[in-house]
This record gives C-alpha cells, structure tokens and sequence, in this order.
C-alpha cells in the first residue's frame, strides 16, 4: 500500500506539470492566472495591463554610418468599467501611460518618415513618458462619446490587418500611423523631418454603429498635445475636425471594410510659397501665414483568407489612399499597399505577418522652395516585411525588414533590419 501511493503520485506529476505549462502558454498575460489578482481586479470593473517591447534595429546600408541601436518602450493601461465600480451604466475610463528608455535610429538615417514609429515621439538619445486618459459614455449599445486626450497611435493600432501601433506589426510610421492631414506643420522641420500628424490630440469623439456602417466624428485641437500649452490653452488656434465612415462589405464569405475619412482644420500653417521667396533662413521662418487644411483618404481592408473556427483571424489585403490640399499640408497624396494578418497554419494562428509598400508624395511648393534654396529633396518610398513569432501569447519574437529610397537624393537606398520582443505582463 506505501508503494502504491509513492507511485500513483509520480506517475501523475508529470502531467499536471504538462497541464500548467500548457495554461502558462495560453494566458493572456504572464500574471493573468485564473483567480489571480488581475482576474479578481475585473470582477470590479478594473483591467490593469503592462506590456514591455524591446527593439534592437541597425541600419546596414545607404546611410552615414552603419550602426544599430537597443532601445525600448513600457506600456500600462487601465480601464475601468464605471458601472461595475457602483457608478451609472455605460461609463468607461482608460488611461494609458507611456515609458521610453534607450537609444532609436530615428533620427540617424535622414529618411522621412520614422523607422520606428513606436519610440519616434522621445526625446533624443533619452528618456520621456507620456500619458493620455479619456472618458467615455455609452448612450446606448449602439451610441457613445468620447472625450480626453487621445494617442493616435493606440486607435490606429486597433485598424484590422495593419494594426499593432509600431509594436505587433509594422514598424515604419507609414503603416503603423497613417496620417489624419490635419496636423500644424512647423516650419523648422521643412527641411529635415515632417510632422505629418500629431501623435496626440485633444478633443472629442461621437461613435455611432449602425446595421450598414460605423460612423465617428472628432473635433480636437490641431497641434500635439504632448506639448502643456495645448492642455492650457486648448484650441487657441483652432480646431480640426473629422469625420470617418466605415462599411463593412462581405465577399465570398470573406470579411472586408472601406474606410473614407475627410478632414479640416481652421488653423494657421506655414505657407511652404515662402519657403523660396524669402532670404532668412529655415530656422528663422516662423510666420504661420496660410489659413486652412483639408484631407481626404480612402481605405480598403479585404480578408483573403479566414479561419473556420474563428473569422476574427485570418489575411488578406490593405490599401490607403490620401490627398491633401498641398499647402500648408506639406504630402501632396500618399498610398501604400500590402498583404498582412494571421498565419493560419495549425497551431500558429496566433503568430502575425506583414508585406507592403508604401510612397509619400511631397506637394511642389515644399520641393521647388527647398530647391531654391540648395536643398535638393524628393518624395519617399518604401518597403516592409516584418514575421511576429509568438513563443506564448503574452511572449512574442519579431523580425523586420525595411529598404526605403530616402527623400535625400543624396544617400544611397537604405536597409534596416529590426528584432522586437514584447512581453505582456
């Protein structure tokens, strides 16, 4: 009988021990074990996550120098469900505070648009936070107000296929943050590095769902809201407004969705006619002389491939289109076009992939007043393939590849290459 319990208990021991491995490998997040306190957390309407994204990216050719750099970006969130904490039904609360540390090649290559969208908006070589909170109210299952500050980068990681915010799958900003055209632009960085759209804003949202389409309306302050002024003195000059219009379209059984957004900003921009006309120099031009921006884009997201069991995973094609009005919006148009999603492979449906091309047309004006002054620039092009391995699905290993012809004519066609790791906490 002593022999039979010492051998009935080993002889279980390794498969319990298989068991727990398995449910580690599954779990959300590394401390998201069930009635842990994260679970314990939810049932009183508080989320609390921490996600840890390490990137080490070097260049290997086309610019000044080859060099790499080790870098990184912390990412807490917290939401909370106010009903369940005793408040009114519908209201909701996030907030999502943002820790960079280490060294990017942001600013190394003398490309146009980042590299590395997620630690583009840090200070040089060092270390920033940054912290955004909204306040939502849902009017019904099918209407809702959002108001706060907003990171951009965090909605349009939400974006079917392309999604991720810099950190799950594509790295380059053309990708990873398309821009919403009515950012102010600067006349300091004319010649050397656009501000396409402001990483944060200020302002408002109204979501409305409807049977045939998704509907938003935003009204925000223009200029980033990483600077304190705008929280200070919001919208003391202007305000921009969107509205985006999204339709689901099915074909084959395959899910897809068109996306038209159009927006306008009353705000004063550099007038990029001056750029030429005047004799002071770059850094000396801050007159914001030219009133009014206007953009206009149209997406397609269309599955090519679904899974049986779970249509929320598969891949398939992605394409944007911009046009601006050229002046002082500095991007005349912009597209970019690829494949991305799920591998559908069994038991790799949770790893994702990407492959796309992507061009920046600079408006004339921008081009012919550099020109004038020596500055030779030209539009931007690029490619990006980037594998997101998930070791577990809070564990996840990347690589990316990027050759991009900068909008300097004077450096050679550069490559990168990128390896990410996140951990979800």
């Amino acid at each position: 009988m002593a022999a039979v319990c010492v051998i009935i208990p080993a002889f279980y021991a390794p498969a319990r021990a298989e068991d727990n491995a398995v449910a580690l490998a599954k779990q959300k997040s590394l401390t998201d074990t069930p009635g842990g306190p994260k679970d314990q957390l939810r049932k009183f309407g508080i989320d609390v996550d921490v996600w840890m994204t390490q990137f080490y990216q070097g260049i290997t050719a086309g610019a000044i120098d080859r060099t790499a750099r080790y870098g990184g970006k912390m990412d807490m969130f917290l939401r909370v469900d106010g009903e369940k904490l005793g408040f009114w039904k519908g209201l909701k609360f996030n907030a999502q505070y943002e820790h960079y540390f280490g060294r990017n090649l942001n600013r190394q290559d003398l490309a146009l648009l980042p590299v590395n969208v997620a630690q583009a908006f840090i200070e040089i070589d060092g270390y920033h936070s940054a912290l955004s909170m909204t306040l939502t109210q849902e009017l019904s299952e099918d209407l809702s107000v959002t108001i706060g500050k907003f990171n951009m980068l965090t909605l349009a990681a939400q974006t079917p296929l392309v999604g991720g915010g810099g950190i799950d799958t594509f790295m380059n900003r053309a990708f990873a943050l398309p821009s919403t055209g009515i950012g102010v632009s600067s006349p300091e960085s004319v010649a050397d590095r656009l501000i396409i759209a402001p990483p944060y804003l200020l302002g408002g949202v109204a979501a409305l769902k409807t049977k045939y389409f998704d509907l938003k309306v935003m009204v925000a302050d223009p200029r980033n809201a990483q600077q304190p002024r705008v929280i200070e003195r919001p919208f003391e000059r202007g305000v921009g407004a969107g509205l985006v219009a999204t339709v689901p379209v099915e074909i084959g059984g395959l899910r897809g969705f068109h996306t038209l957004r159009f927006a306008y900003s009353n705000a004063r921009g550099f007038d990029l006619d001056d750029i030429g006309e005047t004799r002071q120099s770059i850094a000396r031009l801050r007159g914001l002389t030219k009133k009014g921006f206007w953009f206009v884009s149209y997406a397609v997201q269309q599955y090519l491939m679904q899974s049986e069991t779970n249509p929320k995973l598969g891949w398939g094609l992605f394409t944007l289109a911009t046009l601006s009005d050229g002046n002082p919006n500095p991007v005349r148009w912009s597209m970019l076009v690829g494949l991305a999603g799920n591998n559908l492979m069994t038991g790799r449906e949770d790893d994702l992939w990407g492959v796309g091309y992507y061009h920046y047309g600079l408006t004339q004006p921008l081009l012919s007043g550099l020109a004038m002054r020596r500055i030779n620039r030209r539009s931007e092009g690029g490619v990006e393939a980037f594998y997101n391995f998930a070791v577990t699905r809070w564990l996840r290993l990347s690589g990316d590849v990027q050759i991009i012809d900068p909008w300097n004519p004077a450096r050679m066609r550069a490559s990168y290459l990128g390896l990410r790791l996140q951990t979800k906490f």
